[in-house]
């Protein structure tokens, strides 16, 4: 009897632990039209995110200082989120409505409607935008003085 409990106990201990590491739950509500259009703007905002990891490149390359437009981005890495019913789309083929990239958000989820959602990428994604644009700004004098020395 008691190998048949110390059995039975050892097959729940498994059953709970696999239960338990097989990931994060994902909201389960519905994917309205809100969302959708917040994870399309989500989308975009990743792309452009992705793209700055090039110009960030050619910023060390020339030798420019972008500290302060790096701490705007370590906090836009901070803050953005993805959206409920889209989690981790970047983890699929393309073909499965899925994304490619380098660039991966793995920020907890925030409590939001969905109207909410919707802002919260718009917002974030006038701030990548803006700080694409000063990372362009910076990269313009050197290319400039480039220019000018041939």
């Amino acid at each position: 009897m008691k190998k048949v409990t110390l059995i039975a106990v050892l097959i729940l201990s498994v059953s709970i632990f696999f239960q338990c590491s097989s990931g994060h739950k994902h909201d389960e509500r519905e994917i309205t039209p809100e969302l959708e259009q917040a994870n399309a703007i989500h989308q975009q905002s990743l792309d452009i995110r992705e793209a700055l990891m090039e110009l960030e490149k050619s910023l060390r390359e020339a030798e420019i200082d972008y500290s302060e437009v790096k701490d705007l981005l370590k906090i836009w890495d901070k803050d953005i989120i993805e959206v409920p019913g889209f989690e981790h789309s970047h983890d699929h083929d393309e073909e499965d409505g899925g994304y490619h990239r380098k660039y991966h958000v793995h920020n907890p989820m925030k409590p939001f409607s969905d109207a909410e959602h919707l802002e919260y990428q718009k917002v974030m994604h006038a701030e990548i935008l803006e700080i694409q644009e000063l990372m362009q700004v910076l990269l313009v004098p050197k290319e400039m003085d480039e220019d000018d020395n041939v």
